[in-house]
Formats: structure tokens, C-alpha cells, sequence
């Protein structure tokens, strides 16, 4: 057929419905033969080509997440959707998350469908190390973020936000992101980047952070090496940003007798199995990695934490209030990781945002050896999705699932616990998150602070999330008004 239809038309006279039209037989064609080679026992799969042309996905305000809802709604926890020659699986829900965040490495693998962040990383960062070197740096990213580490860090996190927060005045309109955006910058650079990247060059720093960052976008997961200028604005800011941690490592090195409780000392400090030290490029790498980590997240989490306590004040404020008031009096005001722990209501506050709005909206695993779930073969070569938002609107988890409810997380039967892996805004099993602890101290530590100096009330209607990035937030400025306290708590 596309034979015939080719010798009818000529280059010439191609109008352009006809080019669509080609490309759509091509297209179908593909499908159909991918569709009827899958094995008999694959995963019931999610027809969306008529949909889509029918427009019945707005991809670019809504992102992928009516598509997913409608194929659970429609075959359940287990279906695909079949894009040109790949196979994406997506598995939602608790008993389904557990094929995926209890396989082994050598059955699902996270190395190659993550590999649009070595332009960023480095060669043999994470991603691009071999396994067995991929764990051994996960193991240095583990030990700087462990308990003795957390106690240093809190103490540099009050510090700076209490400076940040008392340049505001008494009065105004701040916008929360572009506010959190350059705190948590200083925060994170003060904890992970050592006291010499953020007293001398922290402006310089930012400045080729922020083009680290504009070089990683959906293009970027296609094609991370496509010659863009975003791309070539990358890959010279993440040359740069090499040469001055160069400089901070050699000092360092040669004065082994000063003590730093931040961490790059912990990954100078390194040593893989065989004793060699990590190369200076694969510190900045590992840096890099963790700045990416909690920076975006964190930034992302603190601004919808805020809009939801403030949207919903009337329920939640006073209770919030008086938490800090009991806790601050019991530890004489003093802000430490004692203190933060106590903060049940405000650590399920984080929580219920986390459960509302996760920053990545889609985890994925490449498919090593097939894998067998409720009666279907999810083969080798596929693409294994799970997706916390979806996850975590299931009405039979947690109940009225589109409500602000952080009590839902506190008492006896938390909803989360009732089913293994049905909260997965931080991953789970032995690739979750590694720095979710700190995500939850530096979140919590922003907040309470603000909530004991500072008023708050909305200036606008709540924020759509913006699906146009990889870290998902909220789009838009997000402009709140502030008020400071005459007696802070």
C-alpha cells in the first residue's frame, strides 16, 4: 500500500496532510509489527496513537499523567504503551512497585535509561561507572550525608536561612520559588561544596550551577549531546566548575591537617575497595550529582510545602504553631536535629506535599532479564515506569487522596504503612533516595523558621505544576504576602 501511494505522489506535489498521512501508515506499520512479534504473555498494552491524534492528551500542560491514569483505570496495575520500536511498562500501585523496587540490578538497571546526566556528572560518575564502582560511590555519597554529618549540617542550614530571612523586611510579596531557588543554593553549597565555594566564588558558582542546569531538559534525555546552545552552555560551565574545585582539592591536599565537617571532605577522604582515591573530576562529578539531587527537589518541595500550609491555613496553622511553640520552649530555642525530630505535624506536612506533588513524576529501569508479574512477561529490552503522583492518588491507599491531609501520615495506622511501597515520593528498596534524610532537614528546617517569624497570606490562585521541566514545579511565580511577627515563637 505504501508502495502505490508513493508512485502516485510526487516531491512536488506532496501537500502536507499527505506527508502526515505517510508518516502515520509508517507509523502504524511499525506498531503493528512491534505489537504482533511481543509475546503472548506480555503486559496488556495501552492503545494511545488515535488519542493522541484525537488530541485527547494535553502533554504540554498536563504531562504524561492522564495518559498513565487512563491506562490504569483501564487494564489495571500492569499495562504498555508502545512507543515506535520501545515497550514502556508501567507497573502502579503497592504490589506492582514491588517488582520493581525489589529487582536486582543484573533485572532492572537504572545505567541506561539515566545516561542524559553524564554531560553534566562526568565519565564514570554514577551512571557511567561501572556497577560495581557505581556502589562504591553511592557508599561516599551515604557517608556524607550520615548522622554525624547531618548535625554539622543543620547548624550551617539555620545559619543561612536565618541571614536570608532577615535581609526581608517587616512587610511584602515575595515569590517563594525565585526566594527558595537562591537559598537552598547557599545552604546545599554551604553543607556539600565546602566554605571556600560559598564565601568566595559562590556568585561565580551560581551563575555556572544555573547553566549546569538549563543544559538538562527533555531534549537532553533524548539527546544529551545534541549541538544546542543550551548543550555547549553545559558543557563549558561544567568544564569551569571543574577547574575551580581543582583548586580547592590541591589546597586541601596540601593542608591535610585542617578538619572540614562538609561534604568534599568526605569524598577527599575516600578510597574505593582497591585503595585508589577518586580523581579530582569524579569529586566534582559526585558534587555534582548530589547538588542536582537535593537542590531542585528541595527548592521545588519547600515552595509547594509553603503554597499548601498557606492555602490551608484555617485547618492546619494553629496546630503548626503551637508544635513549634511546645518544642522551641522545650529546647530552649535552639534548632537542632533534636528539636527538628520532635516536629511530627510539620515532618507529615513534608510528607503529605511529597505524596502531592513529587518532583520526578516517572522512575524508570531498564529491563535485563525478563521479569514475571501477576501472569505477564515483562521482557528483556523493555522500559519499566512506575509513577509516584499516580501512586499516590489511588483511592483504596489513601483516602480522599486529592486533599491536603498531613494527619494521614500520624496515629497508629498511617496510610503509607498500610502496604509496602505505596509512598514512593523518595524511590524505594536498595535505589531509594540517599538523600532523602537530608531533604526532610533542610525542608523542615526552612519552615520552621519562617513559620515562627512570619505571617503569611496568598496573592494568586494555586499553581498548575510545570510539566516543561524534568523536576517538576509549580509554574509560574508563586507570590505570596509576608508579614513579620512582633513576637516570633
Amino acid at each position: 500500500m505504501l508502495q502505490m501511494l508513493s508512485s502516485s505522489l510526487s516531491l512536488a506535489t506532496l501537500t502536507t496532510s499527505s506527508i502526515v498521512l505517510i508518516i502515520l501508515l509508517i507509523i502504524l506499520t511499525l506498531i503493528w509489527y512491534i505489537s504482533a512479534s511481543k509475546s503472548p504473555n506480555a503486559s496488556p498494552r495501552f492503545p494511545i496513537l488515535l488519542s493522541i491524534l484525537r488530541r485527547r492528551y494535553d502533554f504540554i500542560n498536563k504531562g504524561p499523567l492522564e495518559l498513565i491514569q487512563d491506562g490504569y483505570n483501564s487494564l489495571g496495575d500492569i499495562f504498555r504503551i508502545q512507543i515506535l520500536h520501545q515497550s514502556v511498562v508501567f507497573l502502579i500501585g503497592p504490589q506492582a512497585h514491588k517488582v520493581f523496587f525489589e529487582a536486582k540490578d543484573n533485572q532492572l538497571s537504572q545505567r541506561e535509561v539515566y545516561t542524559f546526566t553524564i554531560p553534566v556528572f562526568g565519565k564514570n560518575i554514577v551512571y557511567d561507572a561501572s556497577p560495581k564502582i557505581m556502589q562504591q560511590q553511592l557508599k561516599f555519597v551515604n557517608k556524607g550525608l550520615n548522622l554525624i554529618n547531618m548535625k554539622a549540617h543543620i547548624g550551617k542550614i539555620v545559619m543561612e536561612a536565618e541571614e536570608w530571612f532577615n535581609r526581608w523586611p517587616d512587610s511584602g510579596e515575595i515569590d517563594l520559588m525565585k526566594e527558595f531557588s537562591q537559598l537552598i543554593i547557599l545552604t546545599a553549597s554551604r553543607c556539600f561544596l565546602g566554605k571556600e565555594i560559598r564565601e568566595n566564588v559562590q556568585t561565580e558558582f551560581a551563575h555556572l550551577y544555573q547553566q549546569l542546569s538549563d543544559g538538562m531538559s527533555h531534549l537532553s534525555f533524548f539527546f544529551p549531546n545534541a549541538p544546542t546552545p543550551a548543550h555547549r552552555k553545559r558543557n563549558a560551565a561544567r568544564s569551569k566548575i571543574a577547574k575551580i574545585f581543582e583548586k580547592v582539592i590541591k589546597q586541601r591536599r596540601i593542608n591535610e591537617t585542617i578538619e572540614y565537617d562538609d561534604f568534599l571532605q568526605v569524598l577527599i577522604n575516600a578510597r574505593y575497595l582497591d585503595d585508589s582515591t577518586p580523581t579530582d573530576d569524579e569529586i566534582t562529578g559526585l558534587l555534582l550529582a548530589a547538588l542536582f539531587a537535593g537542590q531542585h527537589t528541595s527548592n521545588i518541595t519547600s515552595t509547594w510545602m509553603g503554597l499548601l500550609i498557606i492555602k490551608n491555613k484555617s485547618e492546619w496553622m494553629s496546630n503548626l504553631l503551637e508544635e513549634q511553640k511546645q518544642i522551641m520552649d522545650k529546647y530552649h530555642q535552639d534548632l537542632s536535629l533534636d528539636s527538628l525530630s520532635e516536629m511530627n505535624l510539620l515532618h507529615a506536612a513534608m510528607q503529605e506535599t511529597l505524596r502531592l506533588y513529587p518532583p520526578l513524576v516517572l522512575l524508570m529501569r531498564k529491563v535485563i532479564e525478563p521479569i514475571l508479574y501477576n501472569g505477564y512477561v515483562i521482557s528483556k529490552g523493555d522500559i519499566a515506569v512506575v509513577s509516584p503522583p499516580i501512586a499516590h492518588r489511588i483511592s483504596n491507599v489513601y483516602k480522599n487522596p486529592e486533599e491536603f491531609n498531613p494527619e494521614r501520615f500520624l496515629g497508629e495506622n498511617p496510610e503509607d504503612q498500610k502496604e509496602k511501597f505505596s509512598y514512593i515520593a523518595f524511590g524505594g528498596g536498595r535505589h531509594s533516595c540517599l538523600g532523602e534524610k537530608f531533604a526532610y532537614l533542610q525542608v523542615k528546617t526552612i519552615w520552621s523558621i519562617l513559620l515562627r517569624k512570619f505571617d503569611f497570606e496568598l496573592c494568586q490562585e494555586h499553581p498548575e505544576p510545570d510539566y516543561s521541566a524534568l523536576v517538576v514545579g509549580p509554574k509560574g511565580p508563586c507570590i505570596v504576602k509576608f508579614k513579620r511577627k512582633i513576637d516570633s515563637l
